[in-house]
């Protein structure tokens, strides 16, 4: 017999569980009026989510990540070049960069608001969990 409620079931982790922690994004008001300032907000086991705050950017900047990404939009407006395909995108739209994939911001709206999660660990493509596809604009 278990000390446990009943209907609740026991909980088994193989991989050590950190404890809650709670936090709070910035206002897309606190980006700097040019460039760009990124804070880590967490990272847990090879996964690393950070939080990028926009100005307008002086110049283009190009990336060539040694890390898979995913970055979602969540504030502002932003345009990409990812390999000659211009990636347009506003509030609540998103990408998945495979690692050392070129890519250029080409422009941000002042305030623009990211997350960016960075897988850096190693994990098939035939690990990834299947896109449910969203409405697209």
């Amino acid at each position: 017999m278990t000390d446990r409620p009943p209907g609740t079931r026991a909980r088994r982790s193989l991989v050590p569980v950190p404890p809650v922690r709670r936090g709070h994004l910035a206002e897309p008001q606190l980006a700097p009026p040019r460039g760009e300032q990124a804070d880590e907000v967490f990272g847990l086991h090879g996964v690393v989510v950070e939080q990028i705050l926009s100005g307008e950017l002086a110049a283009p900047v190009d990336y060539d990540e040694d890390h898979d990404e995913w970055v979602v939009l969540l504030d502002g407006g932003a345009e990409l070049d990812v390999e000659g395909e211009v990636c347009r995108l506003g509030p609540d739209d998103w990408v998945f960069l495979p690692r050392h994939t070129p890519h250029r911001l080409v422009r941000t709206d002042p305030g623009s608001r990211w997350l960016a999660v960075r897988f850096t660990g190693e994990a098939p493509a035939d690990t990834l969990a299947p896109i449910r596809r969203a409405p697209t604009r």
